[in-house]
């Protein structure tokens, strides 16, 4: 009798198998590419110029950096966390502008308007001795870029005109993302990498705002 029902609820098992659905594994989350990767050349564009003497100006910041290491970073979604990574990102760029370091902040938006009160709202947020624009090609950005709308900040590192770090973020973290995108920083411009504990020394000053 024991060996007759386990025959039977096998044979319930395995059927049940043969018409219901595997149960599915959570899908991991899928890697987003936003922008020119590392070998691919860069190419000129331009942004209208939001703070400082030469606010309304247009700018090219490849063309300014003519080869040099360049740092460009693309704010998709501006809110706490990209604003903060920002902010410490630049700050340790602009720190090595003596050492040939170019870098630039450009906001992408379809308003630019309204992304030009915003930044003059939070000028005290933003880095200091970068220029800071919107991009003339609207919240794309630039055409030649292919840059990923569903990521909230794109930082691309440059040297001699090609791309040698890309960085997609969703989830912009300074814990996280700041070490690795300085590294990239500072192997481009061949000078010493900060520390994690550096890092955040530069977002204090924020943050008692």
């Amino acid at each position: 009798m024991f060996a007759r029902n386990l025959i039977g609820t096998l044979f319930v098992a395995l059927l049940l198998s043969a018409i219901l659905p595997a149960e599915e594994k959570p899908a991991e989350q899928a890697t987003e590419f936003s922008g020119p990767q590392p070998g691919e050349k860069l190419t000129p564009f331009t942004i209208r110029t939001l703070l400082g003497d030469a606010a309304g100006e247009e700018l090219d910041l490849v063309e300014q950096a003519d080869g040099q290491p360049l740092v460009l970073f693309f704010i998709h979604d501006a809110n706490r966390p990209s604003i903060g990574l920002t902010r410490v990102i630049l700050t340790f760029a602009a720190k090595h502008k003596a050492d040939g370091l170019h870098s630039g902040l450009i906001f992408l938006s379809g308003d630019a308007t309204m992304t030009e009160a915003f930044v003059k709202r939070a000028a005290h947020a933003l880095p200091d001795g970068v220029p800071v624009g919107v991009s003339t090609d609207g919240a794309e950005g630039p055409g030649a870029y292919g840059l990923n709308r569903k990521v909230t900040v794109t930082v691309l590192v440059a040297k001699d005109n090609k791309i040698t770090a890309n960085f997609a973020l969703v989830q912009p973290s300074l814990q996280a993302d700041g070490p690795k995108i300085a590294q990239a920083i500072a192997s481009a411009g061949a000078f010493k990498a900060p520390t994690l504990e550096e890092l955040e020394r530069i977002a204090q000053p924020a943050r008692r705002r």
